[in-house]
């Protein structure tokens, strides 16, 4: 059977390109067709260098990294040039528009889906602005009559087959992502008293909410990550409260290794840095809705705050002060979410069709 791999794109390294690189382990010849590939990217080099990466039109355009996003309304069109015709199966990575591909007949294509467009849907918040937004009603169309184009959908949580339903109206088999235990295997914890967040710096993961909370508390908080609200999160931040913008993965590990807890204020589509804290047995102070109630289990691993407010994330961290945790099952619950177990699922879901 030849098989293809479809990813929206190869410009940054995050959760859904190690997700990638294990789709590239189970298909070992698939080539990966993407809109575009930053091969300047050290990780991104060292993860895919053997592999046959097959861009875009978008590629080819001057100065395209700098264009990228606003280039965004020529993407669809971009997944619609490519030529599948001599694959027996396609398989799309998609978060965006990787599901637009077309397909003959013949061709099988499944979609594994972290979540649809949230710049389209609006989840939490986030949608297109400024030059986007005369696109955005057609964006909207185009992909939802692209999703027809699927044969068969799996999703990575609960949380997100719903969405694939209320907006496409197509069902989807889950298939949770996985936690790399072996990163963690050797590495030695330690108490730091600190606060942990690891996340995008958008307004739709209220970051706001976890540095208030720190500034009220007078507790040490430390930040992972860019993103548009830096600036803003940098003013509102007391002297407890420290961002570290970007980091390599020993520190990001390190930093995880030391916290007290980590902390996830937004609606989270599944919840990976959730299962990593848990691999090395810390607790999650998390947002009660969304994919971290398929993550984090309450009580044992952690615990939620129902509202998004400063007051209810206090009450929460209050709660894991006073009644602890269990790390065993920090441990338990992230060898779940295991490599192993998530090729099994796949190959198996795969093997079905």
């Amino acid at each position: 059977m030849k098989v293809a791999l479809v990813h929206d794109d190869l410009v940054q390294w995050g959760g859904a390109e190690r997700v990638l690189v294990t789709l590239s382990e189970i298909f070992p010849q698939a080539p990966i067709y993407t809109l575009a590939h930053d091969d300047n990217n050290k990780l991104l080099k060292e993860n895919f260098h053997s592999k046959k990466i097959i861009t875009s039109f978008i590629q080819k355009i001057p100065g395209w990294k700098k264009l990228y996003k606003t280039l965004l309304p020529l993407h669809p069109l971009a997944f619609e040039q490519f030529d599948f015709s001599k694959f027996d199966l396609v398989i799309s990575h998609s978060t965006r528009f990787a599901k637009c591909i077309i397909t003959k007949p013949g061709t099988k294509h499944v979609c594994f889906c972290p979540t649809p467009p949230r710049f389209l849907w609006n989840f939490s918040g986030e949608r297109v602005e400024g030059i986007f937004s005369p696109y955005l009603s057609f964006l909207r169309l185009y992909d939802h009559l692209a999703s027809k184009r699927v044969d068969f959908w799996l999703a990575n949580s609960l949380n997100v087959k719903q969405r694939i339903y209320k907006i496409y109206q197509a069902e989807a088999k889950v298939i949770y992502p996985f936690v790399d235990l072996e990163r963690f295997a050797s590495v030695q914890t330690f108490d730091g008293g600190y606060l942990l967040v690891i996340t995008r710096l958008n307004k739709y993961k209220r970051v706001d909410l976890v540095v208030g909370a720190a500034n009220r508390l007078k507790v040490s908080l430390k930040i992972v990550g860019s993103g548009p609200e830096y600036h803003n999160l940098a003013l509102m931040a007391g002297p407890t409260v420290e961002l570290l913008g970007s980091v390599d993965e020993d520190l990001l590990t390190l930093l995880l290794s030391g916290c007290k807890a980590l902390v996830v204020a937004g609606e989270e589509d599944f919840g990976m840095v959730s299962l990593e804290a848990q691999a090395l047995g810390k607790p999650v102070i998390a947002y009660g809705q969304g994919g971290s109630l398929e993550t984090v289990i309450e009580g044992e691993t952690g615990y939620f705050f129902s509202e998004q407010t400063v007051e209810s994330l206090i009450e929460a961290l209050e709660t894991l002060d006073k009644r602890g945790y269990n790390q065993k099952m920090c441990f338990n619950n992230a060898a779940y979410f295991s490599k192993t177990n998530f090729i099994k699922r796949f190959q198996s879901v795969i093997n079905d069709l």
